[in-house]
């Protein structure tokens, strides 16, 4: 009967140490996602010059107003700012794609302005005015 309360308590001591790693580690996360959260609003509140209006689903403004409502964003504009940046964060690799595609489309639509400009020998940019610079 004894070892068999000595395997207990040993399983007890085990069973203690790891939740108290456990709790140790999930405060460690919890710290580095405040952290993180911190850091990308910090960015968002220092570099907001831009306005965007855009409608949402009611999915999408319940969570806005949950990261205002848990402190997170100090308003839905602040909190829709930190998910766009988050996204785009989490989808550097798609982004960097679409900015070398962007990139192509611009040099080739250059390409076909200059062909057409050497076939009419210069003549249809005249008569359509200066071009708008491409964004």
């Amino acid at each position: 009967m004894e070892d068999i309360e000595t395997v207990v308590d040993e399983v007890n001591k085990g069973v203690r140490i790891i939740v108290a790693r456990g709790s140790e580690a999930a405060e460690s996360v919890g710290g580095s996602i405040r952290e993180t959260i911190k850091d990308t609003l910090e960015g968002v509140r220092s570099s907001r010059d831009n306005v965007v209006m855009v409608r949402t689903n009611k999915e999408s403004l319940d969570r806005l107003d949950e990261l205002v409502e848990g402190g997170i964003a100090n308003s839905r504009s602040e909190a829709a700012a930190f998910l766009i940046a988050e996204g785009i964060k989490a989808r550097r690799g798609l982004f960097d794609k679409i900015s070398e595609k962007i990139e192509e489309i611009r040099k080739t639509k250059e390409e076909l302005r200059l062909l057409i400009e050497e076939e009419d020998g210069g003549q249809s940019a005249h008569a359509e005015g200066p071009k708008a610079p491409a964004p």
